[in-house]
């Protein structure tokens, strides 16, 4: 039988769409051209709470939550001169053990799935097992996607062998290419990428020492630790909180020759330390940070997600998990028509949804850069910065107190992961009232076509757990009659509630929702024209 999509590329973006379709009900194939036993990268290390939601939905919440870091390792960002050199400032963040603990920046965020800082790394095995468990996957590996050729009826897939060069043809409904920022199907596919092509340069590098964890001496250890002095700029990432750290170092001012930053010298630097500290090189990547998104999300039957659709510089860790949002949105609406209950319109929902929001995204990840670059005047660090005396003190303490305001919005970005919304869908009905505005950092909760329905309980169960697979209409009083939407054309899933009396946001007696959180419709009476309502909701009602 043939599949009903081919994913192409098995990284968080494709396994996670697929592990959502096949869990959906659809027959999916993932091609992949590394091996199955290959490790990850350890490149994304943070796990959005909107992403945290998914997993809570895929039923591996508790796994991905577990893994990585120790219980009582804090996930701290600090800015300072060396990783064993002066702080110059800290934002506290909670250990999985200090979880529930008040006086954390995202101790009060409207979910129950608070962030995680985990690599990648411990993160796709994770994802790899889920997916191999479910009925209906195929999982090649060592197989490389070569080029598509699509019609009225469906795609043919061109696939090669990585090991002996033969070349297989598959045929499916639709093609998702989530195979990264080189993307092959977006080549095909011509779209091209508009933005900064070429932002910030850095040598990356994965190092095994058991040594570095001592460096932080009697301070509470770090997650994060940003570095700046005068030899070096970058940070250090705490991978697995024992012997694994990522050391990321920025070249200086206007070099482009990846080499003209010593390789050995600049990771020393970074940690604080002397040539006979030991260190263990596991892996290293020279990359360009880039603001780029792509022209169009979609090709006929052919689509893109994640970095294949856009690529900007990694600030506030939002890269992997908007490609997975990207991800989850195409995998609902592409089940939809293939479960048969929408038509295939709605699909054109994909693109209007999540393109402006990956814009969006990126605008703010760059803004963040140039604050963080604006803070230190764009000039040289001084040497004196690291230095112990009254003058390096005062330098700290000035810097320091900037970086903090720059950086808690990024460190704890509550408006990225609650705020966004969308606005020019086909399958949302406005009513006329705006979606508030949000930032990295806040946003204002909100019942806004568009806006993420606000965070409740329903007689002590958590809303997100009662979610229906598709549509969830949520009654605030009993007596409005809605069996006239139950009997119509859209699956949907009836919920009575009560209004929580800690959200003023909920106004209407009626709120339509998706399974992705985001309000569809709201009302105190459902309309007079019901069917036309789910003729909308259903792709049915969407015209070229």
């Amino acid at each position: 039988m043939d599949p009903d999509i081919i994913v192409a590329g098995a990284g968080p973006v494709g396994t996670c769409l697929a592990i959502d379709a096949a869990m959906r009900g659809a027959q999916v194939i993932v091609l992949e051209p590394r091996g199955a036993d290959d490790p990850p990268d350890a490149k994304c290390n943070t796990i959005a709470a909107r992403t945290m939601e998914t997993f809570r939905r895929f039923g591996i919440a508790d796994e991905v939550r577990a893994a990585g870091l120790p219980d009582n390792y804090p996930t701290d960002t600090i800015y300072t001169t060396s990783l064993s050199g002066p702080e110059l400032t800290r934002i506290t963040m909670p250990a999985r053990s200090e979880r529930g603990k008040a006086g954390f920046h995202d101790d009060l965020w409207p979910t129950p799935e608070p962030m995680v800082r985990q690599s990648q790394l411990y993160l796709e095995p994770i994802l790899r097992k889920k997916l191999l468990s479910l009925p209906g996957v195929r999982f090649m590996p060592r197989t490389a996607f070569v080029s598509f050729d699509q019609d009225a009826d469906g795609v043919t897939v061109t696939c090669r062998n990585v090991d002996d060069g033969s070349e297989v043809s598959l045929r499916s409904r639709y093609l998702a290419g989530c195979d990264g920022g080189s993307s092959p199907v977006r080549k095909q596919m011509g779209s091209k990428l508009s933005g900064d092509a070429e932002i910030a340069w850095t040598r990356t590098t994965l190092i095994r020492s058991a040594e570095v964890r001592a460096l932080f001496g009697n301070r509470r250890p770090a997650w994060m630790s940003w570095i700046a002095n005068d030899k070096v700029r970058g940070n250090v990432v705490a991978i697995n909180g024992e012997d694994l750290w990522l050391v990321h170092r920025a070249l200086p001012g206007k070099t482009r020759d990846f080499e003209a930053l010593d390789f050995d010298q600049s990771i020393r630097d970074a940690l604080g330390v002397g040539p006979d500290f030991p260190y263990e090189v596991v892996k290293h990547e020279d990359w360009v940070g880039r603001r780029l998104v792509a022209e169009k999300f979609r090709e006929g039957r052919v689509f893109i997600a994640g970095d294949a659709a856009h690529l900007w510089v990694p600030y506030a860790g939002y890269g992997m998990n908007a490609g997975i949002a990207d991800a989850m949105n195409l995998s609902w609406l592409l089940c939809a028509v293939i479960k048969g209950w929408a038509d295939p319109a709605i699909i054109d929902a994909y693109e209007a949804e999540r393109q402006p929001i990956t814009g969006q995204v990126s605008r703010f990840a760059m803004a963040k850069l140039e604050e963080n670059a604006a803070a230190t005047g764009g000039r040289a660090i001084p040497a004196q910065l690291s230095k112990p005396g009254p003058i390096g003190a005062f330098l700290r303490r000035k810097l320091g107190s900037k970086l903090f305001k720059i950086n808690v919005p990024q460190m704890s970005p509550e408006g990225l992961n609650f705020g966004y919304y969308y606005g020019s869908s086909p399958i949302i009905v406005a009513d006329g009232e705006a979606a508030p505005d949000y930032d990295m950092g806040s946003f204002t909760p909100s019942t806004v076509p568009g806006c993420r329905m606000p965070h409740f309980a329903v007689n002590g169960k958590c809303l997100l757990d009662l979610l229906g697979p598709d549509y969830s209409l949520i009654r605030f009083d009993p007596a409005v009659p809605v069996e006239a939407l139950l009997a119509s054309s859209l699956p949907v899933k009836l919920i009575d509630a009560a209004v929580p009396a800690d959200t003023p946001a909920i106004r209407h007696k009626l709120i339509l929702v998706r399974a992705d959180t985001h309000v569809v419709w709201r009302g105190d009476t459902l309309p007079a024209n019901v069917a036309e309502l789910a003729q909308k909701l259903t792709g049915k009602g969407i015209t070229a």
